[in-house]
């Protein structure tokens, strides 16, 4: 039954890939697998901006002061602008607890997710700046203190 449903999860995000020209397979290191809630998904979904509190914005290579998290919004975010093509790296570390971190492009549409460090070529919608959320909370959603740091590794080739 697993499997079927891994499978009919698969197909229609291929189907959705197929759609959107913009839409990539997420790389098996970075899709959240067993601790994911019903708002996080194995293949790109949305967050509600309800459910997100932001708390300021990062430039490359800078640290967050250490940030609180409570299960109360679900989720916490910095943004940081760049451009699509860029390749970035995220980290999100905890003291004492581990993160659940992913990449939002502007509209909250999930990128990719994991766990406290991922990186990703920034999808190219245009010559324009964008602005990108790091969206995070403590993977067993209790309370914690991190801190998020983004860094530019790379342009990627047009």
């Amino acid at each position: 039954m697993k499997n079927y449903i891994v499978l009919t999860c698969f197909a229609a995000f291929m189907a959705g890939a197929q759609e959107k020209n913009t839409a990539r397979t997420p790389d098996p290191s970075e899709v959240v697998h067993g601790a994911a809630t019903s708002s996080e998904c194995a293949v790109p979904c949305s967050y509600n901006a309800s459910d997100v509190e932001v708390l300021g914005d990062l430039k490359y290579g800078q640290a967050s002061n250490s940030v609180a998290y409570s299960p109360t919004p679900p989720y916490r975010a910095f943004v940081f602008s760049a451009f699509g093509g860029e390749k970035v790296e995220v980290t999100v570390k905890g003291v004492d607890r581990k993160a659940f971190v992913a990449l939002a492009d502007s509209s909250l549409n999930q990128l990719v997710s994991g766990s406290t460090n991922l990186s990703l070529s920034l999808p190219y919608h245009g010559p324009d700046i964008e602005v990108w959320y790091i969206v995070f909370r403590d993977f067993e959603n209790k309370p914690g203190r991190f801190t998020v740091q983004v860094n530019k590794v790379a342009n990627a080739p047009r």
